[in-house]
């Protein structure tokens, strides 16, 4: 295993984080519990180090398993990572009551990485409401999490903001070789580690598609001889600002396939060759898209509020990678609010007179809402 460094306080972490949200499921769709605690395990000693959770992930019985598996003197292996459910908050009490359940399932009196979850244009009225910031603050002064961060899926002018509104010493943002101009992208992740906040990097195969990519995209890696995840894995770890990379592993070939893969990676080990491979699946990711925008925005802000650009990128990355449709349906429906998805275009027209690429964008709105519900 490689290891580096998180936090200003500079802790030694596995270049690989181990992601609990697509634990192995029995027929029923509930977790394996014995196998996950198996996997997790066999994780840790091959020399995983991070271990990341959530509220939500399995219908909230991701956090019970992980604090299953880290029994046995397996928590003094590893670091923890979880987060608070933002959108629970309903009223003040509800973040200590949410906070002492996690602390209960996990089975720990401290978390080391404790992050504000999901944080987008719709949830940082929430966020200030409650005063989140100053909450988890405190619960750091009192012993009960180490380390502060947040999750993030909105545009890069949010993640400034929000990077740029507290000390933070940690973001997690989706990100990978196909999403470079994506979310808080590579301009996101330079930005933060330029602050001195380490970048945890999540969606690196970009909820599955890419360890599995289809047509066109397929062809790329198969007429080159590579393996499609080893290369996306190892183009993230090839850069300084990654701190480290999470997958959400689902059985046991995937967890030693993918240890292996980040005993190899390291900054300055991958190929000009392997470079031009991942170039040219990029090239051939954004020749399929339905729509060629540019995300200039020059077409915002909308009179009714739709997020115009979000909105195509959401239905660009379900058309080019069929295999990413179930999370861009989740972003869809979960991290857009109503009035910010497509199927909130009135067709009024005022954004095609914007639009330097004179796209049809109500047209397009209307197949994006199709394709992102359907």
């Amino acid at each position: 295993m490689q290891y580096r460094t998180l936090t200003r306080d500079r802790i030694k972490v596995s270049a690989l984080g181990f992601g609990t949200m697509r634990l192995p499921t029995l027929q029923d769709g509930k977790v394996d519990r014995s196998e996950a605690v198996r996997m997790i395990r066999h994780g840790i000693d091959g020399g995983i180090n991070y271990i990341d959770t959530a509220a939500p992930y399995h219908d909230g019985d991701s956090e019970t398993v992980v604090g299953q598996a880290l029994k046995d003197g397996y928590r003094e292996k590893v670091f923890i990572a979880d987060k608070f459910p933002t959108w629970e908050a309903t009223q003040q009490s509800d973040l200590d009551r949410v906070f002492n359940e996690q602390l209960a399932k996990l089975g720990v009196d401290c978390i080391d990485v404790y992050l504000l979850h999901n944080l987008h244009k719709g949830m940082m009225d929430s966020v200030r409401k409650f005063g989140m910031i100053d909450w988890i603050v405190k619960k750091r002064e009192q012993g009960k999490v180490r380390y502060l961060g947040f999750s993030f899926h909105d545009d890069l002018p949010l993640f400034r903001e929000i990077v740029d509104m507290f000390d933070w010493d940690v973001c997690q943002i989706q990100y990978n070789y196909v999403n470079e101009q994506t979310q808080a992208g590579t301009e996101g992740l330079k930005y933060a580690a330029e602050k001195g906040v380490s970048v945890i990097i999540m969606e690196p195969l970009f909820g599955g598609a890419l360890a599995n990519p289809t047509g066109k995209l397929a062809e790329v890696f198969t007429k080159h001889g590579q393996n499609s995840v080893d290369l996306a894995l190892r183009w993230l770890w090839n850069k300084p600002e990654v701190a480290l990379v999470l997958s959400g592993m689902s059985n046991r070939d995937q967890t030693v396939h993918n240890l292996a893969i980040a005993g190899r990676s390291g900054v300055g080990t991958f190929t000009e060759k392997e470079q031009a491979v991942i170039a040219e699946a990029q090239t051939m990711y954004t020749d399929s898209f339905p729509v060629q925008c540019t995300k200039c925005r020059y077409c915002m802000p909308c009179p009714f509020e739709v997020d115009i650009p979000f909105n195509f990128e959401l239905y660009n990355n379900i058309t080019a990678i069929p295999g990413s449709a179930t999370l861009m349906k989740i972003i869809y429906a979960n991290v857009l609010a109503a009035t910010q998805r497509a199927s909130h275009c009135t067709a009024c027209g005022e954004c095609e007179q914007k639009c330097p690429q004179h796209l049809t964008i109500p047209q397009f709105l209307q197949e994006a809402d199709a394709a992102l519900r359907g």
